[in-house]
């Protein structure tokens, strides 16, 4: 026991911090299930569906898709293992899990900066304290309000949590070497093992969120290229043969990660992930003011821009500082900056956007980097002092961190008492859904009246959410969300599994509330297309609960065989296809196929060129709806493929007329030709002439 006391009592004072670090993510916890908002297509759902397939006891990947990544998938997953599977706990796991990787990111940031132990979990507990307070409402500065929204809410995509494979590298590897260092290891040991740390831990981490992963693997093997510079210096052999090592040890530590997170079935983790890739740049978006066409048009935000700067001073300490230790401590503030920022970076090229992504990511760091650098300042000039002030300098280092322990014990006991006081006055306005185990506002009567007219029914929902958990039921697909349906291989099954199984309703989010399903309709025309063909509503929205769309086969084919011709006219980088029938009053949607060609002008990538695209403006469609709302009537038009020669596409009919226009992006490179057209069926519009 005597040998273990000295070891405890190094472990005891961070033990203590997470767990004050983990009562403080509990209370915000608490705070984000009270009254759990449900909205039919927000990231709630996003986050929970998936761990309702894992604890089922389905298989990551080959059964079910997992788009935001091992990450949250898991962490969610283990809270729910413990507190129980219902919906209202895993807002509680995601608003713990979102503050908890905000504050392992205020950790490492610590950590690197101040460099030693006691102050780093000082700092911590300070800048975690007053973070708090904030999100709590307790104090209000409105520039960090803003900032700590990423941090404050799981959001549409778990951002902070997917985020967490960046400091978890930093700190994951600072803490191996340090228990590493100054240990006796054999010399076959000591020849490789504290080299592998860094490369093993980047490895082993990238299938945590798929763009931060990369983000993250990036940043450190350029900062451990630096550190490489820095020890061998002009020695390229060696430097040549550490380079090898670390691709070869964190592509094993992937392929293990990937092998457990997946249950060994690496190929359906390796399919699903070229499936989103292939799809995620032309798939999201259809404003041409949105996409990313060329490298110039990348709106760098001014926190990544700092972000690099810091980056670069890091970079300059890598190099610079004589000792290891502070050059490691400096490679780990390298990469959390240029990390941060790569990511934001990444995010944008791979998804086509100008700007925007995720730059809040850039923003928190920054919200706690720069006052913990101004901190460290602060201590180099203290030592500054003259001789007479050393003892009040010694007494603020002896009292500043149990001070700062104390008022993280007093901000978590103030937040659980708001917590428990919150729970003891009751749930006013708020309805109880024993099947959900949470408390919800008008929804909880909507749900009511969604499960009255579904029963027992077998459901396939094309955003499965509260009804299929409250029913007890998995989406059939595996694929949650329809947008999820990435790849050609992915959306042959979802498609195929729709076709085949025998489903008493299909479930698709009403437009009347969701304004994204009219653009969802139409960029998944290749599944909704199906759906208009064999089923019809049972009742419109209003009828129907107020937020869904219910669907019942209808036993024959719902095509009205309403004769129509498609004329095309091209002008520049856009062609005009419209659709009229014989019949001047009718109105409905037909199934247009469509053959054309795509083509880029050469030399479109040395101007540095990237992307192209093929829009589909829904000019009918956009008309109608803008006599309901004029802000978001162009919320229908969607992208096409690039790369095929045939697509099928809806085209709204208003008056025996429907009209929709192809644009090629970019304008000044971009080309697109329609060499034939055909109506392949009309059906009753239920968007716009039934609701």
């Amino acid at each position: 026991m005597k040998q273990w006391s000295p070891r405890l009592r190094k472990a005891a004072p961070w033990l203590v911090l997470l767990v004050l670090l983990a009562g403080l993510a509990a209370v915000r916890g608490l705070a984000a299930c009270y009254n759990i908002q449900y909205e039919i297509t927000n990231g709630d759902f996003q986050n929970y569906n998936p761990v309702r397939h894992l604890l089922a006891g389905q298989v990551p990947y080959r059964d079910f898709t997992v788009y935001l990544g091992a990450g949250e998938l898991y962490s969610v997953g283990a809270l729910l293992l413990v507190l129980g599977n219902s919906f209202g706990r895993s807002m509680f796991a995601a608003g713990f899990c979102t503050w908890f990787y905000f504050e392992v990111l205020v950790l490492a940031v610590c950590v690197v900066v101040m460099g030693r132990a006691r102050s780093a979990r000082a700092l911590t507990l300070a800048l975690c304290g007053v973070c708090f307070l904030q999100v709590q409402g307790w104090l209000q500065l409105p520039w960090l309000g803003n900032v700590l929204t990423f941090a404050a809410d799981s959001g549409n995509s778990a951002r902070m949590i997917r985020s967490a494979a960046l400091p978890l590298a930093v700190l994951v590897s600072l803490a191996l070497l340090r228990l590493l260092e100054g240990r006796p290891l054999r010399p076959a040991l000591a020849r490789w093992l504290p080299a592998s740390v860094v490369p093993a831990a980047a490895g082993a981490l990238v299938p945590w969120s798929n763009d931060m992963g990369a983000a993250m693997y990036l940043a450190v093997s350029l900062g451990y290229g630096l550190f490489l510079l820095r020890r061998y210096r002009t020695d390229w052999k060696r430097v040549l043969l550490r380079v090898g090592q670390y691709i070869l040890v964190s592509c094993g530590a992937l392929g293990v990660s990937v092998l457990l997170i997946s249950r060994f079935h690496p190929i359906a983790w390796l399919q699903q992930t070229r499936g989103v890739s292939s799809f995620q740049t032309w798939y999201f978006g259809s404003g041409d003011t949105d996409k990313l066409c060329y490298l110039s048009e990348y709106v760098p935000q001014p926190a990544g821009g700092i972000c690099l700067a810091l980056a670069a001073a890091f970079a300059a300490g890598i190099l610079l500082y004589r000792s290891a230790r502070s050059a490691a401590l400096a490679a780990g503030g390298f990469v959390l900056c240029l990390g941060m920022q790569l990511w934001n970076l990444l995010y944008c090229l791979l998804s086509g956007a100008k700007g925007g992504g995720p730059i809040g990511g850039a923003q928190v760091l920054l919200a706690v980097l720069i006052p913990a650098l101004a901190v460290r300042g602060l201590m180099r000039l203290g030592a500054c002092l003259p001789a007479a002030l050393a003892p009040l300098r010694r007494g603020l280092r002896r009292a500043l961190p149990p001070a700062c322990a104390l008022f993280g014990c007093a901000l978590l006991a103030v937040g659980a008492a708001g917590q428990i006081r919150s729970r003891l006055g009751g749930h006013e306005g708020l309805t109880y859904v024993p099947a959900l185990r949470g408390w919800l506002g008008d929804q909880a009567e909507k749900l009511a009246a969604e499960q009255a007219l579904v029963g027992e029914a077998r459901l396939f929902g094309t955003y499965s959410s509260a009804l299929e958990a409250m029913n007890g039921q998995l989406q059939p697909t595996g694929t949650d969300y329809i947008i999820h349906a990435l790849g050609d291989r992915q959306r042959l099954a979802y498609l195929t599994t729709f076709q085949q199984g025998e489903f008493d309703l299909v479930v698709t989010p009403s437009p009347k509330v969701a304004v994204y399903e009219r653009w969802s309709r139409n960029v998944n025309w290749w599944f909704y297309r199906e759906l208009y063909r064999w089923y019809a509503p049972v009742a419109n929205t209003f009828n129907s609960g107020g937020m869904h769309l219910f669907w019942q086969r209808t036993g024959v084919c719902n095509d009205l065989q309403q004769p129509a011709r498609v004329d095309w006219e091209a002008q520049d980088n856009t062609v005009t296809l419209t659709v009229t029938t014989e019949d001047p009053t009718f109105n409905g949607v037909a199934d247009v196929t469509l053959h054309y060609g795509f083509a880029v002008a050469e030399g479109y990538r040395l101007r540095g060129g990237l992307h192209s695209y093929l829009t589909c403006r829904a000019v009918t469609e956009s008309e109608l709806w803008a006599e309901r709302d004029p802000d978001t009537a162009m919320m229908a038009d969607f992208q096409i493929p690039t790369d095929r020669r045939t697509c099928q596409i809806p085209v709204t009919i208003a008056d025996g007329v429907g009209t929709v226009r192809l644009e090629a992006l970019p304008a000044d490179a971009a080309t697109v030709t329609v060499e034939a057209a055909e109506v392949e069926a009309t059906y009753q519009d239920w968007e716009y002439f039934f609701e």
